[in-house]
């Protein structure tokens, strides 16, 4: 089953999904890890993931390629890093836009899609 969190920064979707999950720190892959290991339940900070992919990978569209695999059957966290203004550098305009495509296509395969806001889950696809 994948499920995807998503919401602006520090809006609780880390804790939320601890709690209501039942996840153990070490199921929770940290931002600044790569390394997927047996027991790994969710990916966290997948916006800080493509930003560290499309800096050094030569080809993005098979690097995100991978990153998509890599979240099936997960509960994966993302920032919401799509308001306020649009960066002048070229590089963080295609980092959202990179984010918000790799999301659309996590949400559309997804079981559950939940927005975080104030500390306050909203499911706005499936069920829990």
């Amino acid at each position: 089953m994948t499920i995807l969190i998503t919401g602006g920064a520090c809006q609780g979707k880390r804790a939320y999904a601890e709690e209501k999950f039942s996840l153990a720190p070490e199921e929770i892959l940290p931002a600044d890890s790569e390394q997927i290991t047996e027991g790994i339940r969710c990916i966290d900070a997948l916006h800080l993931r493509v930003k560290a992919l499309i800096e050094t990978e030569c080809d993005r569209e098979a690097a995100l390629d991978r990153l998509f695999a890599l979240c099936k059957d997960k509960i994966v966290i993302c920032d919401d890093i799509f308001c306020g203004i649009v960066p002048l550098e070229p590089a963080m305009r295609e980092w959202r836009e990179d984010t918000g495509r790799l999301l659309c296509r996590i949400a559309k395969q997804a079981d559950c899609v939940i927005r975080m806001q104030c500390g306050l889950a909203q499911t706005i696809k499936g069920n829990l």
